[in-house]
């Protein structure tokens, strides 16, 4: 779904993106960026998604899915790329 038919949804539901910034704490700019996928903010796409019926990773698949990264180097025992410390 892109930033057209979220904002239509809302409209359609009578909620404003002022609306939404004034309910978050936000300016009405940053929750139109969040809708557009220009930035992200996990709790302005909650609050969109709660208020549409859809999870943010429904809504903006390519930005709020979740992708587990793996274990760091250090975590999985690796030797890191740091040089070793001189010697007093």
């Amino acid at each position: 779904m892109d930033g057209i038919d979220i904002a239509y949804r809302l409209k359609r539901l009578g909620v404003s993106q002022s609306d939404i910034a004034r309910d978050l704490g936000v300016s009405a700019s940053v929750v139109g960026n969040v809708i557009h996928g220009r930035i992200s903010s996990f709790e302005v796409a909650c609050h969109v998604g709660k208020l549409i019926g859809l999870s943010p990773s429904e809504l903006w698949p390519q930005r709020y899915t979740f992708r587990p990264r793996g274990r760091s180097p250090r975590r999985r025992g690796e030797a890191t790329a740091e040089p070793p410390m001189p010697a007093d």
